[in-house]
């Protein structure tokens, strides 16, 4: 399965999509550091027209760890 994040990138002020990612949780992950980034995320899609919005998105943000915010050592 194919997922992207489609956002806006303020810097390049222009709209873009990252890479293709092998599940949603990666592609997830990789829309909640470009949130981090200060970019502005629109959606996350995937195979069989399967889309998530900003809201969903910044819902499983809240309650995951990312690249940028990695898990804190135990």
């Amino acid at each position: 399965m194919s997922w992207t994040a489609h956002y806006f990138d303020p810097r390049l002020n222009r709209d873009a999509v990252t890479r293709a990612f092998g599940s949603k949780d990666d592609a997830l992950r990789a829309a909640c550091d470009l949130v981090a980034r200060k970019c502005i995320v629109h959606s996350v899609q995937g195979t069989d027209n399967e889309k998530l919005d900003a809201v969903a998105i910044m819902k499983w943000c809240k309650g995951h760890r990312t690249a940028l915010k990695p898990p804190v050592p135990k």
